[in-house]
Formats: structure tokens, sequence, C-alpha cells
């Protein structure tokens, strides 16, 4: 077995449908993908903080703006994390709940976006520990042993008497 270390990616089952329910298989997004997805959510932060600024973000505003945004982004970002083409992602969307939805992006979050928040967080705190460190380099006046030499200019003086 080779010696680099292995990654286990994690893969979730997710149980969905109306009538019938049916298995969608959910694997972690690549990191190239997550930057897709997470622009796409971006997207939709700035619509609705646009939203705000221009009136006030009421729930109506707010529900619109989602669920155009899904209407919009919901087939891709399936396409993405259960690898299936993105017209058979339109039928799995027409058999989801409001709550199966939110467990498949609950799922998507605990997989791809969690652990590298968390991991990030750790990488960044011991980084401004080893960055920070209080123990610095001695002064360069500090360096210089003191010899405790005591010599006065009077008794310079009278021995050059």
């Amino acid at each position: 077995m080779d010696e680099s270390k292995q990654l286990n990616p994690d893969i979730m089952d997710i149980i969905y449908g109306k009538k019938e329910l049916k298995k969608l298989t959910l694997y972690p997004l690549s990191v190239g993908d997550q930057f897709t997805v997470t622009n796409m959510v971006t997207e939709v932060a700035q619509t609705l903080v646009a939203a705000q600024k221009t009136s006030k973000l009421d729930d109506l505003v707010f529900v619109t703006a989602l669920m155009a945004a899904l209407e919009n982004n919901l087939g891709k970002i399936l396409s993405l994390v259960a690898s299936i083409p993105e017209d058979e992602s339109k039928n799995i969307i027409n058999d989801l709940t409001n709550t199966q939805l939110v467990d498949v992006v609950d799922a998507v979050w605990i997989v791809s976006y969690e652990p590298a928040l968390k991991k990030g967080k750790g990488l960044y705190e011991r980084a401004k520990s080893v960055f920070n460190s209080k123990e610095s380099l001695p002064s360069s006046s500090d360096s210089i042993p003191s010899t405790d030499l005591r010599t006065s200019t009077d008794a310079a003086t009278k021995m050059a008497e």
C-alpha cells in the first residue's frame, strides 16, 4: 500500500420522494465545484442585500429571491453533488419536498463546507500562534555580556601621573 495519506470521501445517501421513496447518493464537492456553488450562493446573498437596500426586505421579497435562485441553480448544484446529468436533476427536484431539500443542503454543508471551515480556523489559529510568538530575539544591547568594570577618570588620571 502506498505510504501517502489516504483520504476517504464522505458519501451520503439521502432518501427523497413525495409518494415513492428513492435513494440519492451525495458526494463531496471538489474544490472547483465548491467554488462554483459558493459563487452561486454569494450571488443570491448579493441579491438579497440589494433588495434590502432598495426596500424593506420582507418575507415576500426574501422568499421570491430565494425561490428564483433555487430555480436557477438547484439543478446545477444537484448535478455537482450527486454526479448526475443536470436534466436528471430536474426529475429529482420535482420529487423533493421542502424538508428533503433542506436535508440535502444540510448534507452538502456537513460534508463539503463544515470540515474545511473548522480545519481552516484551526490552521489559522496555529499559524497565528507561530507568527505572533512572544519570544523574540534578544536586543543588541542585551547580547553583550557585562564585564562589570568600574573605571573612573580620576583613577585613570592618577595612574597616568
